[in-house]
C-alpha cells in the first residue's frame, strides 16, 4: 500500500506581510499542495493521509471547493483527513458539512473513530480538533487491531495545549504507522513507524530548514518512508559575528554575496553576535534592506568591558546605571538599553 503523509499545509496564510515577495509567499501553500496531488496521482498512491491545519484558519466555502476539484483529480486515491489546532471544527462551521468527493474521508469527531477502506486492507483511525486547544492526552492506552489490514493513526498535536504524548506512547501500539502533524519540523520520531510530517512549507521565519511531505509503502506490516522536500520557500538562519575591527560596509557585502548565491527559494534570517560596534550601529537596518532577508536579530553583547567600567565608576550614574541594568531580565531590549546607554555616558 503506497501512501503519502502530509500535515500543516496552512492554507490561506500570509507570510512576510510587507516584504516585496510576500504576494508570492501567499500562493506557495496552494502551490505546494497541488504537487502534492499530482504526485499522488503520477505515483498512483493509495492513500493520502492528512494530519491536521490544511487550512490555517476556518476555511471559506470557496477554499473548500478549490481543495474539492484538487481531490477529484485522484479519484482511485483514498484520502483520510483531521482538522487540526488552526482549522478546528468550530461551531457551525461549513467546514464540517461540506460534501466531499467520494473517495475523502474526513474523521470529524474529537474523538477516536476509525474508516475502513478494504479495497486497500487498511484502516485509518483519529480524530479532529473542535477546539483551538486540547491539552489532555488523547492517544494514550490506542491499540490497533493485529489482523491482516494495515492499521494507521492519523493524529495532530505534541506540546501541552495540543494534545501532549511521549514518543514512547507509540511504540507498543501496534499500529504499522503513525501519521503525526502540528510540529513544523519534518522528523521520523520511531524510524519508519512513527514519523511528524512537519509543515510542508514554513510560513514563519523562526522555522527553518527544509520542508515537505513523506513517501511510503507499508507491505506486509513492513515499512519504507522517504522524506521529499518541496522548495517553493526555505529559511536559512546566517550568523554574522561583529567585532570593532570589522567594517559595517565589509559585513554588509560578505551577506548581500552569500545570498546572491544561494538558491533563489532561499529567505535569509540574519543574527548578530559578538561585541557591538559603535562604528556598526546602523547595520541592522543596512542588513535588512538586502533582497531576500527577511529578519535581523541583533544578538550583540556591549563592546566595552562592564567588570572595569564597575570598578572605575561604581558609586557615578554610568556605575549605577550598569548595575541596573544588569538586574533587569536580559533581553535584545536590554541589551540595547546597555549598549547605547554605556555608549552616551561615556561621551559624557
Amino acid at each position: 500500500m503506497k501512501f503519502i503523509h502530509i500535515a500543516d499545509v496552512h492554507l490561506g496564510a500570509k507570510p512576510d506581510k510587507g516584504k516585496p515577495w510576500a504576494k508570492s509567499r501567499e500562493e506557495h501553500s496552494w502551490q505546494a499542495f497541488i504537487d502534492v496531488v499530482t504526485k499522488a496521482k503520477e505515483e498512483n498512491a493509495d492513500l493520502l493521509l492528512i494530519a491536521g491545519n490544511l487550512y490555517h484558519r476556518q476555511p471559506l466555502l470557496k477554499e473548500l471547493k478549490e481543495v474539492n476539484l484538487q481531490f477529484a483529480r485522484i479519484p482511485h486515491t483514498q484520502v483520510v483527513m483531521i482538522a487540526g489546532s488552526c482549522d478546528y471544527l468550530s461551531a457551525n462551521s461549513c467546514y464540517s458539512s461540506f460534501p466531499w468527493e467520494k473517495n475523502v474521508h474526513f474523521l470529524k469527531e474529537e474523538t477516536i473513530r476509525c474508516i475502513e477502506l478494504p479495497d486497500i486492507q487498511t484502516r485509518v483511525y483519529g480524530l479532529s480538533y473542535q477546539h483551538r486547544k486540547i491539552p489532555r492526552p488523547l492517544y494514550q492506552g490506542l491499540k490497533a487491531p493485529r489482523d491482516s489490514f494495515t492499521n494507521i493513526l492519523l493524529a495532530h498535536g505534541g506540546d501541552e495545549e495540543h494534545i501532549p504524548f511521549q514518543v514512547s506512547d507509540f511504540r507498543d501500539m501496534d499500529f504499522d504507522y503513525v501519521a503525526f502533524g502540528h510540529l513544523t519540523k519534518p522528523m521520523q520520531l520511531v524510524d519508519a513507524k512513527v514519523v511528524m510530517a512537519g509543515a510542508l512549507q514554513p510560513i514563519e521565519s523562526s522555522d527553518v530548514g527544509q520542508h515537505g511531505y513523506f513517501m511510503g509503502e507499508i507491505k506486509n506490516h513492513m515499512n519504507q518512508v522517504r522524506f521529499c522536500p518541496v522548495q517553493y520557500c526555505e529559511y536559512v538562519p546566517l550568523k554574522l559575528k561583529i567585532s570593532r575591527e570589522i567594517a559595517e560596509d565589509v559585513l554588509k557585502k560578505f551577506a548581500e554575496d552569500y545570498i546572491k548565491k544561494a538558491p533563489p527559494y532561499q529567505l535569509f534570517r540574519i543574527t548578530l553576535t559578538g561585541a557591538s560596534n559603535p562604528k556598526a550601529h546602523s547595520l541592522p537596518q543596512a542588513l535588512g534592506r538586502i533582497d531576500r532577508v527577511v529578519q535581523v536579530l541583533n544578538q550583540c553583547q556591549a563592546g566595552q568591558d562592564l567588570e572595569k567600567l564597575k570598578v572605575q565608576h561604581g558609586q557615578e550614574i554610568l556605575g549605577c546605571y550598569i548595575h541596573m541594568l544588569e538586574r533587569m531580565p536580559q533581553d535584545e531590549i536590554t541589551r540595547k538599553a546597555l549598549y547605547y546607554g554605556v555608549e552616551a555616558l561615556m561621551v559624557e
